[in-house]
C-alpha cells in the first residue's frame, strides 16, 4: 500500500499550510525550489504532488525519493519489499528517468502498450545514458584542462551542481572511477573527442564562463553527430 503523502511531507519537514490540511489538496512550501509561497500541491486521494512554480511532480514514491535523496527503487522497496522474481529493467526506471526519454506518460496512460514496448524503452534509456556520460565526461575533461587553477576551482564547483541534474544514478561517482582507474567504457573516447573540439572552440572564442563552456560541449556533440552522418 502506498504511504500517506501528507505524512511523508511532515516526516521530511515540509511546511504545510494549516488552512488546507482538511481539504482534498493540501498546499505547502516546495522544498525543491524554495519559492517562499505555498505553491506545492499535495493530493491526498491520488497521492500525487506538483509544484506550480518549478513544475516538479509525480507520485508519493518519487516525492519521498526526491526528499530523501535516495533512489526511486530504494524507496519503493521500503514499502513493498524487494521483488523475488527478476523484472525487466524497463520496469525499474523511475518516473523522472522515464520522463527524460518520453515514456512516462505512455506508461501511465497505456501500461499494456508500455509493457509490449519495454525493449524500445530500454534502447531509449541506454541512448540517453550514453549521451549523459559523453556530455558530463567531456565537461569534466574540459574543465580539468583549463590553464587557470582558480578558474578551474570555480568551474568545477559549477560542474558538481550541474551533474546533479542528470537522471543517471551515480553518474559522477562512475565518471570519477573511470577517470582514476583509466578505464575505457564505450562512451569515453567520444567524450574525449567532444572535449578536444569544444576546448579548441573555447580557446578561439575566449569562452571560459560556465554557460559558454556548456553550450560549446552541446554544440560539439551535435556537430559530431552530423559529421558522422
Amino acid at each position: 500500500m502506498l504511504p500517506d503523502i501528507i505524512k511523508v511531507a511532515e516526516d521530511y519537514g515540509v511546511e504545510l499550510n494549516p488552512n488546507t490540511i482538511n481539504k482534498k489538496e493540501v498546499l505547502g512550501l516546495c522544498p525543491f525550489c524554495n519559492h517562499g509561497k505555498h505553491k506545492l500541491s499535495l493530493n491526498k486521494e491520488k497521492k500525487l504532488f506538483k509544484c506550480w512554480v518549478c513544475n516538479e511532480s509525480g507520485g508519493v514514491i518519487a516525492f519521498e525519493s526526491k526528499l530523501s535523496g535516495k533512489s526511486f527503487n530504494e524507496i519503493r522497496a521500503k514499502y513493498f519489499g524487494s521483488k523475488k522474481r527478476q523484472e525487466h529493467p524497463a520496469y525499474e526506471l523511475s518516473p523522472d528517468q522515464l520522463k527524460q526519454i518520453g515514456w512516462h506518460s505512455q506508461k501511465r496512460e497505456n501500461y499494456i502498450r508500455f509493457a509490449k514496448s519495454k525493449e524500445d524503452v530500454m534502447k531509449d534509456w541506454k541512448r540517453y545514458e550514453y549521451e549523459e556520460y559523453v556530455k558530463y565526461f567531456a565537461l569534466f575533461k574540459l574543465i580539468e584542462n583549463f590553464p587557470f587553477q582558480e578558474l578551474r576551482k570555480i568551474q568545477f564547483g559549477w560542474f558538481l551542481k550541474e551533474i546533479e541534474k542528470s537522471k543517471v544514478e551515480n553518474i559522477y561517482d562512475n565518471i570519477l572511477y573511470v577517470y582514476k582507474n583509466n578505464l575505457e567504457p564505450i562512451w569515453k573516447q567520444r567524450a574525449i573527442e567532444v572535449a578536444r573540439v569544444a576546448y579548441k572552440t573555447c580557446i578561439e572564442t575566449n569562452d571560459v564562463d560556465f554557460v559558454n563552456i556548456y553550450v560549446n560541449v552541446l554544440w560539439t556533440i551535435e556537430y559530431l553527430k552530423i559529421k558522422k552522418q
